[in-house]
Protein backbone atom coordinates (compact mmCIF):
# COMPACT_ATOMS: atom_id res chain seq x y z
CA UNK A 1 0.00 0.00 0.00
CA UNK A 2 3.08 2.15 0.94
CA UNK A 3 5.77 0.67 -0.63
CA UNK A 4 6.05 2.67 -3.89
CA UNK A 5 5.14 6.00 -1.88
CA UNK A 6 7.21 6.83 1.52
CA UNK A 7 10.42 4.94 2.51
CA UNK A 8 9.25 5.04 6.12
CA UNK A 9 6.37 2.87 5.38
CA UNK A 10 4.98 0.43 8.28
CA UNK A 11 7.22 2.29 10.54
CA UNK A 12 5.49 4.08 13.84
CA UNK A 13 5.81 7.43 14.03
CA UNK A 14 8.44 9.07 16.21
CA UNK A 15 7.89 12.58 17.04
CA UNK A 16 4.36 13.56 18.38
CA UNK A 17 1.97 15.57 16.63
CA UNK A 18 -1.18 17.52 17.48
CA UNK A 19 -3.29 14.74 16.72
CA UNK A 20 -2.77 11.85 18.24
CA UNK A 21 -1.18 10.19 21.53
CA UNK A 22 2.30 10.76 22.49
CA UNK A 23 4.49 8.68 20.33
CA UNK A 24 5.73 5.92 23.42
CA UNK A 25 1.97 4.84 23.98
CA UNK A 26 1.45 3.65 20.27
CA UNK A 27 2.19 0.08 20.53
CA UNK A 28 0.58 0.17 23.89
CA UNK A 29 -2.27 1.64 22.85
CA UNK A 30 -2.91 -0.55 19.53
CA UNK A 31 -2.34 -3.73 21.73
CA UNK A 32 -5.08 -2.70 23.74
CA UNK A 33 -7.39 -1.44 20.87
CA UNK A 34 -6.83 -5.10 19.08
CA UNK A 35 -8.16 -7.04 22.44
CA UNK A 36 -10.92 -4.59 22.45
CA UNK A 37 -11.68 -5.82 18.71
CA UNK A 38 -11.32 -9.29 19.38
CA UNK A 39 -13.94 -8.99 22.40
CA UNK A 40 -16.48 -7.28 20.50
CA UNK A 41 -16.00 -10.18 17.73
CA UNK A 42 -15.99 -13.34 19.79
CA UNK A 43 -18.76 -11.82 22.32
CA UNK A 44 -21.18 -10.26 19.31
CA UNK A 45 -20.80 -6.80 21.58
CA UNK A 46 -21.61 -4.87 18.19
CA UNK A 47 -23.25 -5.57 14.86
CA UNK A 48 -20.43 -5.94 12.40
CA UNK A 49 -20.71 -2.42 10.84
CA UNK A 50 -20.65 -0.46 14.26
CA UNK A 51 -17.39 -2.71 15.15
CA UNK A 52 -15.55 -1.80 11.89
CA UNK A 53 -16.82 2.12 12.70
CA UNK A 54 -15.53 1.95 16.01
CA UNK A 55 -12.39 0.19 14.93
CA UNK A 56 -11.75 2.92 12.10
CA UNK A 57 -11.99 5.68 15.07
CA UNK A 58 -9.88 4.34 17.54
CA UNK A 59 -7.41 3.44 14.92
CA UNK A 60 -7.02 7.06 13.45
CA UNK A 61 -7.44 8.11 16.89
CA UNK A 62 -4.06 6.67 17.76
CA UNK A 63 -2.13 7.93 14.75
CA UNK A 64 0.02 5.33 14.35
CA UNK A 65 2.01 6.44 11.38
CA UNK A 66 3.14 10.23 10.32
CA UNK A 67 0.91 10.12 7.42
CA UNK A 68 -1.85 8.06 5.74
CA UNK A 69 -3.66 7.13 8.90
CA UNK A 70 -6.91 7.89 7.67
CA UNK A 71 -6.62 5.97 4.61
CA UNK A 72 -5.32 3.22 6.78
CA UNK A 73 -7.95 3.14 8.54
CA UNK A 74 -10.48 3.13 6.32
CA UNK A 75 -8.73 0.00 5.03
CA UNK A 76 -8.68 -1.68 7.90
CA UNK A 77 -12.28 -1.21 8.40
CA UNK A 78 -13.26 -2.34 4.82
CA UNK A 79 -11.19 -5.45 5.92
CA UNK A 80 -13.08 -5.80 9.42
CA UNK A 81 -16.38 -5.42 6.83
CA UNK A 82 -15.30 -8.27 4.15
CA UNK A 83 -13.71 -10.65 6.68
CA UNK A 84 -17.09 -10.85 9.51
Amino acid sequence: MYADVWAWEGGFRKTNKHIGIDKWQIPIELRCLLDDARFWHENKTYPPDEMAVRFKHRIVSIHCFPNGNGRHSRLMADIIIEKI
